[in-house]
C-alpha cells in the first residue's frame, strides 16, 4: 500500500467498499448456486464475512499515517467538545493566557538581559576589575594590576568623557565621547572596520591625538566616507586625528560617538577612584583561579606603594562581566519572574480546578467509553488533545497580552536595561511560550486519566443522574488546589505590601529642601568658554541677573550639582588634623542665594554673601552630618578645613587656600534618597575658579507653568548658541528618585492583585461545586428542621477553613521568600507585622466575598425539589 493513499483518503475508501462489496457479491453468487435463495445467500454471506466495519477498521490501521487522521478527528471532537461549553472554553483560556502572557513578557526580559551572551567573542573571558571598597580603581592600580595580574591576557581602563562639540569643516555635531585606555578594544575583542586601534604612545600626555569614530556617526556625519581616515577634526576646541571607525552593531552599556585615549597626567583625577577597569582572562583560567591569584598581586601592590595606601586596603576583586553589568537589575527581573511564575501556577491551579469539575460532568461519557472497550491510553489521548488544545489557545492569547505587556514594561521601566539587541519576542521566546502551552496541556491531561482508572463503571452507569454519591476524591482535589491558590497568592500579597509600604516611607523621607515650585536646568558651557573661568563667570552673572527680572520669579541660583541627581566628591581635610580627612567629601559650589531658594536652614553662622568674591577671605559652609563627624563637641565657626588634602598631602593640582568656616546648613539628600546625608562643604562660586563644567540653575516661580518656555527665551536673547539641557521641576527629579521603587512596588501589586482575583475565583468556583453536588444533603438537612443559618454556617465553615490552611502556609512561605526583598526595601523590614495583618485581612474579606454567593445559593434549596431529583 503506497504513503500516498493517506493524502488520497477519499479515493481509497471508495476503492476499498468496491473491493469489500466485490467480495461479499462473489460469495453470494457463490451460494445462490449452490441453491439458496437471494435473501439466505445474502445473509450468510455477511454472516460468514464478519462485522463490515471492524474489518475496514483493520484495514484503515494497516494504513500509513492513519495514527495522524485518527489524532485529527480527536482535534475535530475536542474543538467541538469545547464549542458547547464556551462558558468553560473561555474561563479556561484566559485564565491560561493571564499566567502564560506575563510569563512570556517577563522572560523577553530575562532572555535579553540576563540569558543572552554579550556580543565579543568568548564574553564568558570577560570581567570587570573592582576595587573591594570603592568599586572604581585609581590609574596607579589599573597600570600595577595590568603588569602584575599573571591571570589577564589583557586589561583596559575607560571613562565616561561627557558630551563635546566635534568640528569637522563647517559642521558642528555634539557627541557623546567616551575616553579609553590603548587596550580597550581588543579587551573586548573587537576590531575596527576600518583604521586601527590606539597606540600605546597615543595614551601619554605629550603623544599624539588621535580618536576613533562609532559606525553610526561615521554614517551620520560623514556619509560612510572610507577618506575620513588621517582627517583632523576638531573636538572641544582640540584637534584629532581620525585613525579608526568601529564595525557596525558595536556595543558597549555607557553608549558613546566617539572614543578619545585616556592620557594619565599623574592629577588628582587619576589618583582617586575614577577609572572603570576591564579584563580578559587567560584562555583555561577560571574565575575561581583568577582570584585567587588577586591575593598575590595585593600583596605586592601594598609593599610597592607603602606610603600611598592604608593600612586597611583590601586589592581589587574580579566579578563576571555580565553579571556586573546587570546589576540590581538582575534581582528585579528574577523576582519579578518569581512572582510571574507564581501567578502562572495560581491560574494552572484554577484551570485544574475547572478540569475536574468538568470531569464530575462527563463521568457518564467516561463510563459508557469504558464499557465499549475504550482503554486507558485512548481516553488519555481524547483527554490530551483537549487540554492541549486548551493550553495552545491559551498560549497564542497569551502571546498576543506579551507583546503588548512587553512594549509596555518597557516603555515604563525607570532604569535603563543592559541589553544588546532590542528586547522583544523572539524565537527563544517563542519557544519558551510553546513549552509552557504543551506543558500545562500535559499535566492537566494527568487529573482525567487518574479518575477514569479508579472509576467503577457499573456503579456510575447505575449513579447516572445523581447528584449524591461519588466525587469525594474530587472535592479533595479541588481543596487543595485552593488551599495552594490562597498559599501562593499570600506570598505575591505580602511581597506587594512590602514594596507598597516601602514606597509609602520614601515619600514620607525628609529631603532637606523644599521641591514645590523649582524649576531647574542646565547651561553647559560652549567650546569658546569652555575652561575658561572669567568667561564663565561673566556669563552667569548676566543670566542670573536677567532672570531675576522675569516676571513671576522669586529666586534665582546655581549649583554645580543639584540634590538627588549626582555626585561630586574631593578629598578635604580638616586644617590641622590629619586624622580627620575624608577622601569623597562632597563639594557643592553654589551662588549665595542658594540657600534662601532651595528652602534649605540655615542652623548658625551667616550664609553667603555677594562680599564673597575671589579677593575676600576664601571661606566655607559645612552641613549638619559634617559638623557632628568633625566637631562634634566643638564649634565649627572660625575653624578651617582644606579642601585637596587627605591626611596631610596635597592631592589637587591647583592647592586650595584654607578656607574658614562661616556657617552651618541643614542636611539634605545628597546623592541617594535610601541613603543618609552625606558629609558636605559648600564654596562660594566667585571663590572657585577651577569650576568650568556649567552650572545647574534653580528657578523659584510663583506659578511653574510657561515658565519653562520664557527662561529659554531668556536665555536664547543673552547667547543664542547656549544649549539649555535637563529643564525639569525638582518635584520631577524627586519622583524620577522613586521611580525605581514606585515600579517594583506597582508592578508586584498588579500581579499580586491578579493573584487575589483568580484565588478569589477559585474559592467561588469550589464552593459553587461544593453546594452543587451536595444539593441532597442540604435538601435533607431542611426537611429535617435545619435552619437557614445552620446550611450558611456549614458552607461558611468549608470556605473558612480551607482559607485559615492556606493563609498559614501562604504566611510561612512568605516569611522566608520575602527576604530576598530586603536590598528593594526602605525602612521597612521583611517580616513587617503590619503588612502580614494586612495581607490577612484582605485575603480573608475576598474569601468572604467569594464565598458569599454559593452560601446564599445554598440556603434557598428547596427540600421538595432537591429530594425529588434524587
Amino acid at each position: 500500500m503506497r504513503w500516498n493513499s493517506w493524502f488520497k483518503r477519499r479515493r481509497w475508501e471508495q476503492r476499498m467498499n468496491a473491493e469489500f462489496r466485490f467480495h461479499l457479491e462473489s460469495q453470494t453468487e457463490d451460494y445462490i448456486g449452490q441453491g439458496l435463495s437471494r435473501e439466505e445467500a445474502e445473509l450468510r454471506a455477511r454472516r460468514e464475512f464478519g462485522t463490515l466495519a471492524w474489518a475496514k477498521d483493520e484495514c484503515r490501521d494497516q494504513r500509513p499515517l492513519e495514527w495522524l487522521a485518527d489524532l485529527l478527528r480527536d482535534f475535530r471532537y475536542a474543538f467541538r467538545s469545547l464549542r458547547r461549553t464556551p462558558g468553560f472554553a473561555i474561563t479556561a483560556i484566559a485564565t491560561l493566557a493571564l499566567g502564560i502572557g506575563a510569563n512570556t513578557a517577563i522572560f523577553s526580559l530575562v532572555h535579553a538581559v540576563l540569558l543572552r551572551s554579550l556580543p565579543y567573542p568568548e564574553p564568558g573571558r570577560l570581567v570587570r576589575v573592582a576595587s573591594v571598597t570603592q568599586g572604581d580603581v585609581s590609574i596607579p592600580q589599573y597600570e600595577f594590576w595590568k603588569e602584575h595580574a599573571s591571570a589577564f591576557a589583557t586589561a583596559a581602563g575607560y571613562r565616561g568623557g561627557g558630551d563635546g562639540s566635534l568640528v569637522s569643516g563647517t559642521k558642528r555635531e555634539w557627541v557623546q565621547v567616551m575616553v579609553v585606555t590603548a587596550d580597550f578594544f581588543r579587551t573586548l575583542g573587537v576590531s575596527p572596520t576600518l583604521g586601527r586601534e590606539f597606540h600605546p604612545e597615543e595614551t601619554r600626555p605629550n603623544g599624539p591625538q588621535a580618536i576613533i569614530f562609532s559606525d553610526n556617526l561615521w554614517r551620520r556625519a560623514f556619509d560612510a566616507d572610507p577618506g575620513v581616515l588621517g582627517r583632523v577634526i576638531t573636538l572641544e576646541n582640540t584637534n584629532y586625528t581620525v585613525v579608526g571607525v568601529l564595525p557596525r552593531g558595536f556595543w558597549f552599556p555607557q553608549s558613546a560617538d566617539v572614543f578619545v585615549p585616556l592620557r594619565p597626567a599623574g592629577g588628582v583625577s587619576d589618583k582617586g577612584a575614577n577609572t572603570e577597569m576591564i579584563a580578559r582572562l587567560k584562555p583555561g583560567v577560571s574565575l575561581r583561579q583568577a582570584e585567587a591569584s588577586m591575593a598575590t598581586v595585593t600583596e605586592s601592590f601594598r609593599r610597592a606603594m607603602a606610603g600611598d595606601v592604608l593600612a586597611d586596603y583590601r586589592g581589587l576583586t574580579l566579578i563576571p562581566y555580565q553579571e556586573w553589568l546587570t546589576g540590581d537589575v538582575r534581582l528585579k527581573l528574577l523576582l519579578l519572574f518569581g512572582a510571574v511564575v507564581l501567578l502562572l501556577l495560581i491560574a494552572c491551579s484554577n484551570v485544574a480546578s475547572l478540569l475536574v469539575a468538568r470531569l464530575a460532568a462527563r463521568q457518564k461519557e467516561i463510563a459508557v467509553r469504558m464499557a465499549l472497550g475504550s482503554g486507558s491510553g485512548r481516553l488519555l489521548r481524547q483527554f490530551l488533545v483537549e487540554n492541549i488544545l486548551l493550553g495552545v489557545a491559551g498560549g497564542l492569547t497569551g502571546l498576543l497580552g506579551a507583546y503588548w505587556l512587553l512594549d509596555g514594561l518597557v516603555a515604563l521601566m525607570p532604569f535603563q536595561l543592559p541589553a544588546s539587541v532590542p528586547i522583544r519576542l523572539d524565537l527563544p521566546v517563542l519557544a519558551f511560550t510553546f513549552a509552557i502551552a504543551l506543558g500545562t496541556g500535559l499535566v492537566f491531561s494527568l487529573a482525567p486519566l487518574v479518575a477514569a482508572a479508579r472509576l467503577d463503571i457499573q456503579e456510575t452507569l447505575r449513579a447516572a443522574g445523581r447528584s449524591s454519591g461519588a466525587g469525594g476524591t474530587r472535592q479533595r482535589t479541588r481543596s487543595f488546589l485552593v488551599v495552594s491558590e490562597v498559599a501562593l497568592s499570600v506570598t505575591l500579597l505580602v511581597g506587594a505590601a512590602l514594596l507598597i509600604q516601602s514606597l509609602y516611607r520614601l515619600h514620607r523621607e525628609p529631603l532637606g529642601f523644599s521641591p514645590r515650585g523649582l524649576i531647574t536646568f542646565w547651561t553647559p558651557p560652549s567650546p569658546e568658554r569652555r575652561g575658561k573661568a572669567v568667561e564663565l563667570r561673566n556669563f552667569e552673572a548676566r543670566l542670573l541677573e536677567r532672570l531675576r527680572a522675569m516676571p513671576g520669579v522669586r529666586g534665582v541660583a546655581a549649583v554645580n550639582v543639584l540634590p538627588l541627581t549626582n555626585q561630586n566628591n574631593f578629598p578635604t581635610q580638616r586644617e590641622g588634623h590629619p586624622e580627620q580627612s575624608i577622601g569623597g567629601m562632597e563639594i557643592r559650589i553654589i551662588t549665595p542665594e542658594y540657600f534662601e531658594v532651595m528652602g534649605i536652614p540655615l542652623r548658625r553662622g551667616r550664609p553667603f554673601t555677594g562680599a564673597d568674591t575671589s579677593a575676600a577671605l576664601p571661606v566655607v559652609l559645612v552641613n549638619e552630618t559634617l559638623a557632628r563627624q568633625w566637631w562634634s563637641e566643638g564649634n565649627p565657626l572660625g575653624d578651617r578645613i582644606r579642601i585637596g588634602r587627605y591626611h596631610g598631602q596635597d592631592l589637587g593640582d591647583v592647592p586650595d587656600s584654607p578656607r574658614e568656616v562661616v556657617g552651618v546648613v541643614a542636611d539634605t539628600k545628597a546623592v541617594y534618597l535610601k541613603a543618609p546625608p552625606r558629609a558636605t562643604v559648600y564654596i562660594p562660586s566667585a571663590q572657585a575658579p577651577w569650576m568650568t563644567d556649567g552650572m545647574t540653575w534653580v528657578v523659584r516661580a510663583g506659578v511653574v507653568k510657561g515658565v519653562a518656555e520664557q527662561l529659554r527665551q531668556v536665555i536664547a536673547e543673552i547667547d543664542p548658541q547656549q544649549r539649555v539641557e535637563r529643564m525639569r521641576t525638582m518635584e520631577q527629579i524627586v519622583t524620577s528618585v522613586t521611580a525605581d521603587s514606585r515600579f517594583d512596588a506597582w508592578l508586584f501589586g498588579g500581579f499580586a492583585g491578579l493573584a487575589l482575583l483568580l484565588t478569589a475565583v477559585g474559592i467561588y468556583g469550589l464552593l459553587s461545586f461544593s453546594v452543587a453536588r451536595r444539593t441532597s444533603e442540604i435538601g435533607t438537612r431542611m426537611a429535617l428542621g435545619a435552619r437557614r443559618a445552620d446550611v450558611l454556617r456549614l458552607v461558611l465553615k468549608q470556605s473558612f477553613t480551607l482559607i485559615a490552611i492556606g493563609l498559614f502556609a501562604g504566611l510561612a512561605g512568605a516569611a522566608v521568600l520575602t527576604r530576598s526583598l530586603s536590598s528593594l526595601l526602605f525602612g521597612v523590614g521583611a517580616t513587617d507585622p503590619l503588612s502580614y495583618l494586612t495581607v490577612s485581612a484582605l485575603l480573608v474579606l475576598v474569601g468572604v466575598l467569594a464565598s458569599y454567593l454559593p452560601a446564599r445559593r445554598a440556603t434557598k434549596v428547596d427540600p421538595i425539589v432537591a429530594l425529588r431529583c434524587e
